[in-house]
């Protein structure tokens, strides 16, 4: 006789309701032999009560909160360390069930309250500067864990998210499905309620997979990580992404989903201490960019230990800013925090896994 207390393969799971959609809490609720509208009411018990218990959930019958109680869960990803700036920014990091770790980052500002979230466990792209592509790429998350980030976020800070950047540890392009069900969940009216204003996807820039999202329908705003203006310096900096196509073809894609969606893209260029921060290479920036329906934002590369790179100065900075300014290009500076808490996209599992905490990066205040 085989005991199944010995053997957990034979005690079926419940299901996980956070991160499913609409449509998919439809079908979940049909194959209960339930009415589909069921999802809507979930949703807002979900995402708006922040319920993660059936019992309270008064406007279903009695029968089925004991079906889903039996058969379904709200889970909760597991908060293994939570670091906060003087500044505001917060920083948690999420133990996941298979023992992986990943970031979320909370940016407060006057008007908003901005999460960072991560898409992948670790990054398979090995951008030189980037403390995330040193750890290589493990696996994708799922929406429940896309959805899990922000959800502990609120929870744990007492806060209302208002906007949403997918900046944090991985390419959101390379896991476009998952990425796509939680963006529909950040939409929905009856689960977070964000405009597709509020959310922006930051990706390396992978023309066919920003073509694809384009083709969802999703109006969010998209911003291309570049840092070269040119893609023999690119490639030394971004060796994996430069091989996927070259920045022209990248900047057809982007200007395509600009004009489509009506949101100007952002070109992201962090500027590095004698790398990329000249004003000739401001200059062909400006050159590569004129008339093209985007704005750059400069951000002030911060030291990882570890890495070769340096932070150019604010001067530099201003110059750079100032020379683009000339040319007609729209440049604003991306206002850092988190400093002292580990806040560049994968510093603190970087720190945390290596048994320290460092005490640089940064994170951006958007």
């Amino acid at each position: 006789m085989v005991d199944i207390n010995e053997h957990s393969d034979f005690i079926p799971r419940r299901k996980d309701l956070v991160g499913m959609t609409r449509r998919e809490l439809e079908d979940y609720f049909r194959s209960l032999v339930e009415k589909p509208y069921r999802a809507k009411q979930i949703l807002k018990w979900i995402y708006q009560s922040r319920l993660s218990d059936f019992e309270p959930m008064t406007d279903m019958p009695i029968p089925l909160r004991a079906k889903l109680s039996e058969h379904a869960k709200m889970g909760r990803l597991e908060i293994a360390k939570k670091v906060t700036d003087p500044d505001g920014a917060s920083k948690l990091l999420y133990r996941l069930n298979d023992g992986h770790h990943i970031e979320a980052v909370h940016i407060p500002a006057e008007s908003r309250e901005t999460v960072c979230l991560s898409t992948q466990v670790g990054c398979s792209l090995g951008c030189a500067f980037c403390a995330t592509g040193s750890m290589g790429f493990m696996r994708n998350l799922n929406s429940n864990e896309i959805i899990g980030q922000l959800v502990g976020i609120e929870e744990e800070l007492g806060i209302t998210i208002t906007n949403v950047v997918f900046m944090g540890m991985g390419e959101p392009l390379l896991n476009l499905p998952e990425v796509i069900k939680a963006l529909e969940l950040f939409a929905d009216d009856c689960a977070f309620g964000i405009g597709h204003r509020r959310v922006t996807v930051s990706t390396v820039g992978i023309p066919k997979k920003i073509d694809e999202l384009l083709g969802t329908g999703l109006k969010l705003r998209l911003a291309v990580s570049l840092n070269a203006p040119n893609n023999d310096l690119r490639h030394k900096l971004m060796p994996k992404a430069a091989e996927i196509a070259p920045i022209g073809r990248i900047l057809r894609s982007a200007s395509e989903f600009a004009i489509q969606t009506g949101r100007w893209f952002t070109v992201e260029y962090v500027l590095i201490k004698d790398v990329n921060d000249g004003l000739e290479r401001a200059d062909k920036l400006a050159e590569l960019l004129l008339d093209l329906p985007c704005k750059v934002n400069l951000i002030e590369y911060n030291q990882i230990p570890g890495l070769p790179f340096k932070s150019p100065g604010q001067d530099a900075v201003l110059k750079f800013q100032s020379y683009l300014l000339a040319a007609g290009i729209t440049a604003t500076l991306r206002e850092s925090k988190g400093r002292k808490i580990s806040g560049a996209c994968g510093m603190l599992r970087y720190a945390t896994e290596a048994g320290e905490i460092c005490q640089s990066g940064s994170v951006s205040h958007l």
